[in-house]
């Protein structure tokens, strides 16, 4: 078929369990680990979950390569058994001789007994592996937890995994079964490939098929990593049908179109990608930046109609004071934005007045602030005597007092102010004024240097490295009290746990005084003591 098209010597996308297509990630290493420690001397229960196809049982297979010589296993493939079928399931695997009819309970528990104690002698371990566990009745799991009360000062006679999916998590949590979930010394939880592992995932399959080129293309392995969410199984489904497609076909490389139809083909229609404009979270930033959008477009309009009704008023006011104007010269009445308006009207014949009058009459952004412009005002109210000495102006001279109006010391004063906006006493403003305007210059300084000094400490607080315990300070180690990490279970959703000194505790609790679970991270968690955060290993003791 299409294997002698790609050059490949078999199917390298079967689901059957071939151990040469063993891909081990980080994932599969770290679940593999927790079940090596579970094993260890302190014996018990030992829980693996995972979604499914997500390679609970590959990993259990490894697990049952690597078994030391002096082990004898027994798994168990289908647990719908009732008490009495699941106890004669464990002889037959363990090979104790009984009587096939009238057998009770009782009979297959002390064969059972004596099989694990005569293993003991002869320096033998016990392991019973039990797959599909979430299958298991209560009454079937309190009887697994009675075989394993048999035990020494220093280990138990019979190790047991239970593997399953995250209903078996769930069916633990149930009170008559808590004396078996406290038993449990090691937990992990199996997730996904992520899409850097997907894509080693297709090409280890590929090369131990001896295919010596690349048949997917890049953009097919995203597709595939977005519609199987990287899971093993689903992976080697869409693959085979993406192959077979692409052989119908005559395409040499795999794209993405043939990843699409042979997703459809092979998990249906539930399975397909969603477009990104269909999100949700898509849908709701559209809606945002629709509502800002006319925010901002409300917000100009308004300045806008704003301007031109400044405007408006303005021209009415200039046109009141044309009747002032009389005989041959211009009279002001003080030294406010009316007032040179009306000097600029009557020197309209000169442009270098227009153009130093358009200077005086420029906006200085520094004076932007309500209080600000109180006190530029009140300047101008002290130093409008000196102008008024002189208020009539000729035709002929118009330019030369334009010039003494913009050098005068109302626009001195001013741009004094703007540079560096010294507060004095002058009359017209009063002292509550002047006092509110300086506690208000003193609060903006205080509230940035405040936010200055915030930052950095935030800064320095995130460039510090988190330390293992064994390199914090000698008061750290000391103060902490004894630590007893009994399980640990890690999960990318923030939902995981650990046990520590017999309590389950989740990210944020309180240890003991002072003493704060900050993360579970794999394979170690992070704590704070008194404000020193330092990491420790997940199964430990201290």
């Amino acid at each position: 078929m299409y294997t002698t098209y790609f050059g490949l010597k078999e199917k390298p996308f079967s689901i059957a369990p071939n151990p040469q297509y063993l891909f081990m990630s980080d994932r599969h290493r770290e679940a593999l680990a927790h079940l090596t420690y579970g094993l260890g001397d302190a014996g018990g229960f030992v829980l693996l979950t995972g979604e499914v196809g997500t390679g609970k049982t590959t990993v259990s297979r490894c697990l049952m390569e690597r078994l030391p010589e002096n082990t004898q296993a027994a798994f168990i493939l289908n647990p719908t058994l009732s008490s009495h079928e699941l106890l004669a399931t464990i002889c037959d695997e363990l090979k104790i001789r009984y009587r096939k009819t009238g057998a009770t309970l009782k009979t297959l528990t002390d064969k059972i007994q004596d099989k694990l104690l005569k293993n003991h002698k002869a320096d033998i371990n016990t392991l019973l592996i039990i797959d599909e566990a979430q299958h298991l009745k209560p009454e079937v799991l309190e009887q697994l937890r009675l075989l394993t009360n048999l035990e020494t000062n220093t280990k138990k006679l019979l190790q047991v995994i239970l593997i399953g999916q995250p209903e078996l998590q769930t069916l633990l949590k149930r009170r008559d079964l808590r004396q078996l979930a406290q038993r449990i010394t090691a937990r992990y939880h199996l997730l996904p490939l992520n899409k850097q592992e997907v894509t080693q995932y297709i090409k280890h399959r590929l090369s131990i098929a001896e295919g010596v080129r690349a048949l997917f293309s890049a953009s097919a392995m995203n597709a595939i990593y977005n519609i199987c969410g990287g899971i093993p199984r689903l992976i080697n489904l869409v693959c085979e049908r993406a192959l077979i497609n692409a052989y119908n076909s005559n395409i040499a490389v795999v794209d993405k179109k043939t990843v699409l139809l042979s997703a459809k083909e092979a998990l249906g229609e539930d399975h397909q990608i969603t477009p990104w404009w269909q999100f949700r979270i898509v849908k709701i930033i559209f809606i945002l930046l629709i509502m800002i959008g006319f925010s901002v477009g409300a917000y100009f309009a308004g300045s806008y109609f704003s301007d031109n009704k400044k405007d408006d008023v303005l021209g009415e006011k200039v046109e009141t004071t044309e009747s002032d104007v009389s005989g041959d010269g211009l009279k002001l009445s003080g030294t406010s934005l009316e007032d040179l308006k009306d000097v600029k009207a009557q020197t309209t014949n000169s442009d270098n007045s227009e153009q130093a009058l358009n200077e005086a009459l420029e906006p200085k952004p520094e004076l932007d602030s309500t209080p600000t412009d109180v006190v530029a005002s009140a300047v101008k109210e002290e130093v409008t005597p000196s102008v008024k000495e002189s208020t009539v102006f000729k035709d002929d001279k118009s330019s030369e007092s334009v010039n003494n109006i913009v050098s005068s010391p109302v626009i001195e004063e001013t741009k004094e102010l703007n540079k560096e906006l010294e507060l004095t006493k002058v009359e017209g403003v009063s002292d509550e004024l002047l006092e509110q305007f300086k506690k208000a210059l003193s609060h903006n300084d205080n509230q940035n240097t405040l936010n200055s000094s915030t930052y950095r400490n935030n800064t320095e607080k995130n460039s510090v490295q988190i330390e293992p315990i064994e390199n914090m300070p000698s008061w750290v180690q000391d103060g902490i009290p004894p630590l007893q990490f009994e399980q640990h279970i890690y999960a990318s959703d923030r939902q995981g746990w650990v046990k520590v000194n017999g309590r389950d505790r989740y990210e944020g609790d309180t240890i003991s005084r002072q003493l704060i679970l900050v993360e579970i991270l794999p394979q170690k968690v992070v704590l704070n003591f008194r404000g020193e955060k330092f990491t420790m290993r997940a199964l430990s003791s201290w």
